[in-house]
């Protein structure tokens, strides 16, 4: 009886990005077959200035029923003016008008925690101490019912 060699693992660094779309399909495939395809769009929104230079803006990911809210950034003279508020309320009238049940995100307490708290975002989660002297956060909004 021949014995079978265990599996190896490898470092991809040459074919690591085509490695890396065939493990996310094979992964979307699997969550698919147990709640439904997610039906991905992505959510990309930018704010500019009088001569149209970005100055920040934000990007997340519409699927199943939620908003992944990626990332959010403003350059330092465009902060405490609103605007940020204002990217966030464009971005959950999309996630309402595509019919989602929630927005998630994390963050970090060297960020802005607060900011998301005062929209009405709760927080479900930590990681202390990464980065090091600092915490993770995860943060959720319900824009439908009771999470």
């Amino acid at each position: 009886m021949a014995t079978r060699k265990p599996p190896r693992i490898v470092e991809e660094k040459r074919r690591a990005r085509s490695v890396e779309r065939r493990i996310r399909a094979g992964l979307i495939a699997y969550n698919a077959d147990k709640v439904g395809a997610p039906k991905y769009r992505r959510l990309v929104l930018s704010a500019r200035n009088a001569r149209g230079r970005l100055i920040g803006g934000l990007a997340g990911e519409l699927y199943w029923n939620a908003l992944y809210l990626e990332l959010l950034w403003l350059q330092p003279g465009a902060r405490h003016e609103g605007l940020g508020r204002r990217l966030m309320h464009v971005a959950e009238q999309r996630a309402r008008r595509a019919r989602k049940d929630l927005i998630y995100l994390n963050t970090y307490t060297f960020q802005a925690p607060g900011f998301y708290r005062k929209l009405g975002f709760r927080r479900i989660g930590a990681i202390p101490g990464y980065p090091r002297g600092e915490t993770r956060i995860f943060l959720v909004k319900s824009l439908r019912r009771a999470i």
